[in-house]
């Protein structure tokens, strides 16, 4: 009998450890959401990350300079995992839509924000967060471009 109540008791502070990483985990999230839907986003600085320790180390290469159409582009994340991405007065092709709507979300409690869908000038897919505050949001994403596959890190701001 005594071993019958020493596993119950151990299953059940294993079942509310859990829980509580699973609260804390939920919690990691939604603070990061709440920062993310704060306020619109914009293009702050972009440049190669060549050893991946997610600092900028390396501006682009000539002729593969982030446009100046993409820097006046303005994000906005909803709490509903949605957002809007604005041209801002300049718009690399006349005809493209002004507003369009994407899809986005973290992973890996918030370690990864992904969205299906092409926001800051292209990305699309995973990106690692490396940092995210009141005013920043650094991310970071191995593109290809030129010869070969680069670590970009990507700053914006609000």
């Amino acid at each position: 009998m005594k071993n019958y109540v020493l596993a119950l008791l151990s299953l059940a502070f294993v079942i509310w450890g859990c829980d509580k990483d699973d609260d804390d985990d939920k919690n990691d999230v939604q603070a990061k959401v709440q920062l993310m839907i704060a306020a619109p986003w914009k293009f702050d600085t972009a440049a190669i990350d060549a050893d991946k320790n997610g600092t900028p180390d390396q501006a682009f290469p000539p002729g593969f300079d982030i446009q100046s159409c993409i820097k006046d582009n303005i994000i906005t994340f909803k709490s509903d995992s949605t957002g809007n991405l604005d041209e801002g007065a300049e718009k690399c092709e006349s005809t493209d839509p002004q507003n369009t709507a994407f899809n986005w979300w973290f992973k890996d409690n918030g370690a990864i924000l992904h969205s299906p869908d092409p926001i800051f000038g292209g990305f699309s897919g995973d990106a690692k967060v490396i940092e995210l505050t009141g005013t920043k949001l650094r991310v970071t994403k191995e593109l290809s471009f030129g010869f070969g596959t680069y670590n970009v890190v990507l700053d914006l701001k609000h």
